[in-house]
């Protein structure tokens, strides 16, 4: 027996996957008409993310396909990769008052604003996944925002499947596997941080022993040209008869 609970997150997760993901990638297409030359005049600003780790591997390689893979699509896009490049490539969608990373003020109204609530509320989905239940409370914040940002990017049809949502029937074994593949995918990319992080942490520490005897060293050296130093001057006094 599904809880009330239960059925608000369940229908959460239905109303992100397959209403809000679906109307973003139609905003998204509509500001990269022609994605492959975007990606391809904007290779250097995409490559500089990659390698300061704002794009994760399997990120990359979904925007620059293996040789012999299927061409670049916006379908295998997710939120967190469009909103990525939303913000990030032109034309670039203007930052709400508050940022990306927080939940705008009830007021913004701007693209960038329901942009911003539709990746918090994707991160507040993925944090509640291992509970798998919503409170009525928190449950009604987050389908009034989200059907907010509907409004804002999507189109009628959208706001109509955003309404049937809240009350249709749900198959839950279904929005469940969403669940999974979601989990699945991400798992990749906290694998690859974490290979990623240990080769950084290798380096560091093989590069700190290296670090600490050229520091050594130098200090050695100048404790020796100070010695060196006062020597002369001692050899200079006594030749002149000054030492004292």
């Amino acid at each position: 027996m599904i809880t009330k609970e239960v059925d608000n997150f369940l229908r959460t997760i239905y109303l992100h996957y397959q209403v809000v993901t679906p109307a973003l990638r139609r905003y998204f297409e509509g500001k990269h008409p022609n994605l492959v030359s975007d990606l391809s005049c904007y290779y250097s600003r995409l490559h500089n993310m990659y390698n300061r780790k704002i794009l994760y591997q399997a990120q990359w390689d979904i925007l620059h396909p293996p040789t012999g893979s299927n061409a670049v699509s916006t379908a295998d896009f997710d939120v967190t990769l469009m909103v990525c490049l939303l913000r990030s490539l032109p034309p670039v969608v203007s930052t709400p008052t508050t940022g990306f990373d927080a939940l705008p003020l009830t007021s913004d109204t701007s693209d960038g604003a329901h942009i911003a609530r539709i990746k918090y509320y994707k991160n507040i989905i993925v944090s509640y996944s291992k509970d798998g239940i919503l409170s009525d409370t928190f449950f009604k914040t987050i389908w009034s925002d989200l059907e907010k940002a509907i409004h804002g990017l999507g189109n009628q049809q959208d706001v109509k499947d955003a309404a049937d949502a809240k009350s249709k029937v749900l198959d839950y074994e279904s929005v469940k596997k969403l669940i999974n593949q979601h989990d699945f995918f991400y798992q990749k990319f906290e694998d690859h941080d974490t290979k990623i992080t240990k080769l950084e942490t290798d380096y560091i520490q093989q590069n700190r022993k290296r670090l600490n005897d050229h520091a050594k060293h130098e200090y050695k050296q100048c404790v020796h040209s100070i010695k060196m130093s006062k020597l002369d001057t001692t050899v200079e006094k006594m030749e002149t008869g000054d030492v004292r």
